[in-house]
């Protein structure tokens, strides 16, 4: 909770430490002082020898005298009434503050209780008889691998796509050929149902804000995506948050470039409807000042960048979260796309708090149920950078599907249907390649060496179904799975020298 006020924000925050014992504590800077938590500045401070930590939860408060008081009285709070307080438990934290006896008689059976904190779909689906209608906009292959997660539960799914033909059509119980961007199109799409998710970013907000303001469930919600959805607003939001992230310039066209020559090398990002490596270039000295945007877009400062590191976040409508192991990206710099990617992330122990911290914060800023994955940047000096957020299901967290205990596409629809987060726990360290269009063909598509590959132990295919190639399009990707890294290297490379997505003759 922010105030626009001119005083000083002070910060009362509440850490999870290693021992599942809370730390309140009380700061005019957030990010510097959790960084001397985890970093362990102060030998007699409590979290010193409590450490790794989690910054579960915090409230800002414009005036000093108020906010010493809220962090007395949540200090003495107990651990169960802290526990609500971070989740959002309100009915909870009302019965726990009316009675200081745990063995009450309102403490039995308390989540059998009607709570006013629950959402409509914990009450929905807790009748048998009820099955949820959970649309999804937009039919590629995210949109395919959430139908194959959802088969696993009482759900009926819609999808909407304007081609009939797209990944995830056959999979759904109905298929609408409609518009994603059209006003009309998502909102006589979305009426009748329950919830809705997108597969992509590039959906008409302003229909899903009408449906949810006819109770409609949107994951993410409409004012989340709207931010995220156009560069400007997602740096902004970021800067406004306190959340670090490389400098950055607004240009509105092409002309704006040439007054920012100082402030090369940097990447140039359209504001709006860029995706998979369209609507970035990189602009390194003067003369490539041709080759940016004339339309509004932003001039991002160029990091030098030890590491790329993307974790994604699951968060219930009661605000629990559950944070994925972090993963490291490489990247096809011709292409600016994924190339292969490593889990859990080879970072020091120090950078890898910072990196969940900020991540996390990124998600409790945004103010929304769904699934999330934040991308940073790790410079030479161990400073972390969020670049972008994705309100969605994401390429970095494929390898979920066999690696972890519940994947990124069986969480969101735990989510959406009300069901407790399930465990991000690893079952072995994983790598992905992606399977692009090999360059130089074009038509239906023919998949190379998947025999051969398909003979090393522990590795998953997974094809998307569009009977379409073309240089660079993501046609599938594959898992490995394997104890040791240098095992899930050569594989990958392996892997990509191997199998090629070309086109028939």
């Amino acid at each position: 909770m922010f105030y626009n006020t001119q005083q000083e924000a002070f910060y009362v925050y509440v850490i999870l430490c290693n021992d599942n014992s809370y730390y309140t504590g009380l700061t005019d800077d957030l990010m510097r002082r959790f960084e001397e938590h985890i970093n362990g500045l102060y030998e007699t401070c409590y979290t010193f020898k409590k450490r790794p930590l989690i910054l579960e939860y915090y409230e800002t408060i414009p005036f000093l005298k108020d906010a010493v008081e809220r962090e007395r009285q949540i200090k003495g709070w107990s651990k169960a009434k802290k526990k609500a307080l971070i989740q959002g438990n309100f009915h909870m934290l009302q019965l726990l503050s009316q009675c200081n006896n745990l063995s009450h008689h309102k403490y039995k059976n308390i989540e059998q209780n009607i709570n006013p904190n629950l959402d409509s779909a914990r009450l929905l689906h807790n009748r048998p008889s009820t099955t949820l209608r959970i649309g999804i906009l937009g039919g590629g292959q995210l949109g395919r691998m959430l139908l194959q997660a959802a088969a696993n539960y009482p759900v009926e799914t819609f999808v909407m796509e304007n081609d009939e033909n797209c990944p995830a059509a056959h999979l759904c119980h109905h298929f609408t050929k409609g518009d994603i961007s059209n006003f009309d199109d998502v909102y006589n799409f979305g009426k009748g149902l329950t919830a809705l998710t997108i597969e992509i970013e590039a959906v008409n907000e302003d229909a899903l804000q009408k449906l949810e303001d006819e109770g409609v469930r949107i994951y993410p919600k409409p004012a989340a995506l709207k931010t995220i959805k156009n560069k400007i607003l997602q740096k902004q939001f970021y800067k406004d948050n306190e959340i670090p992230t490389s400098d950055f310039i607004i240009t509105q066209n092409k002309a704006d470039l040439n007054h920012h020559t100082v402030f090369l090398p940097a990447a140039h990002k359209l504001a709006m409807g860029g995706y998979d490596g369209r609507g970035v270039e990189l602009l390194r000295t003067k003369d490539d000042l041709a080759k940016g945007f004339d339309a509004p877009a932003i001039l991002e400062k160029l990091v030098t960048i030890k590491k790329e590191i993307a974790v994604i976040i699951a968060v219930a409508d009661n605000g629990e979260n559950a944070l994925y192991p972090s993963v490291d990206m490489v990247f096809d710099n011709r292409l600016n796309l994924l190339d292969y990617q490593i889990s859990p992330a080879d970072i020091p122990e120090k950078v890898l708090w910072k990196v969940e911290a900020i991540a996390l914060k990124v998600v409790k800023d945004l103010k929304s149920p769904g699934i999330f994955a934040v991308e940073l940047f790790v410079d030479i000096d161990d400073n972390v950078f969020v670049n972008e957020t994705a309100p969605r299901v994401h390429n970095s967290g494929h390898h979920t599907i066999e690696a972890n205990f519940s994947s990124q596409f069986d969480m969101l629809w735990r989510v959406m249907l009300g069901y407790p987060l399930g465990s991000t726990e690893h079952i072995l360290p994983a790598a992905i390649v992606n399977l692009l269009g090999a360059e130089g063909y074009t038509g239906e598509a023919i998949y190379e060496g998947l025999n051969e590959i398909l003979q090393i132990e522990n590795v998953f295919v997974h094809i998307y179904g569009k009977k379409q190639t073309k240089p660079g399009r993501k046609m599938g990707h594959i898992t490995i799975l394997s104890k040791e890294k240098q095992e899930l290297i050569h594989q990958a490379n392996r892997i990509k020298q191997t199998v090629k997505v070309v086109a028939r003759s």
